[in-house]
This record gives C-alpha cells, structure tokens and sequence, in this order.
C-alpha cells in the first residue's frame, strides 16, 4: 500500500534517540510530508512556536523536558502519535486527554510509522478531553 501525503502536511517528530529521529524524517520526507525534527521537548516547544505544524510523533520518555510537559503546552490543539519502549495502552489512553490519538512501540518500521502518521493526520486535531489529575505521570 502506498502513501501519499498531500504537500501540506507539517510533521513535528520529537525523539533523543539520533537514529530513529533520522529514519522517521527521512520516511516521512520521501512519502511527501514536511518535516520538522527535535531531539528534545525545550527545542520542540521552540517549533511549535515558530512553524504551523498539522501533526506531532512524540517520544514517550524525552530527556530535559517531560514528554508531559510538551503535551501540556499543545493543549490538545493537534493531533499526536505516542511513541517509545515499553508503551502500553493504558499509557495511550491516559494521554488521549492531551490530544494523543494513537501510540506506536518502538521499534517500528519506517511503513508502519507512515502508516500511523497518515491516520492520524486523516482524523485530525481530537476533541478536548476530560484528563484526571495525575493519569499519566512521565518515567
């Protein structure tokens, strides 16, 4: 199946991880997404500010900044794929109130991060949810 992103499509993809930072902004270039890359949450929130971006691939355990703490500023407002080792469900869904659509266990492939983005870019900023107070602590 291939995957076609309209031109359009602005990706924020935040993981410390060099390796897996590259393979996904070079994937997701290739199918036609613009892609901004951070390999910490300080510089990702320096992003968010300065570029209009459609979607987020979010590293569940950032060094420096909480991943917590990033989906706190985004405010719901677009949509994100939680990605990391060890990523359980119950962790997507404690974040879903932070505008996490989907989560993907690392380690994936370069399809199925493609796969992954192009849905949750097909369905768009998620409607605000209700988020209990300490639901999802960042490790």
């Amino acid at each position: 199946m291939l995957f076609q992103a309209p031109p359009s499509y602005r990706v924020l993809i935040v993981d410390n991880d060099r390796t897996t930072l590259e393979m996904a902004q070079i994937r997701l270039e290739v199918a036609g997404y613009t892609v901004f890359a951070a390999r910490n949450g300080v510089a990702a929130l320096d992003l968010l500010e300065k570029e209009q971006i459609d979607g987020v691939v979010l590293e569940r355990h950032l060094a420096a900044m909480a991943s917590l703490q990033v989906l706190e500023a985004l405010g719901s407002r677009l949509p994100v794929l939680l990605v990391g080792r060890g990523l359980t469900d119950e962790d997507v869904e404690a974040a879903a109130g932070y505008g996490v659509c989907g989560g993907l266990l690392k380690p994936f492939s370069g399809a199925d991060l493609l796969e992954r983005v192009d849905r949750l870019l097909a369905g768009g900023a998620p409607e605000p949810a209700a988020v209990e107070e300490d639901a999802w602590e960042d490790a």
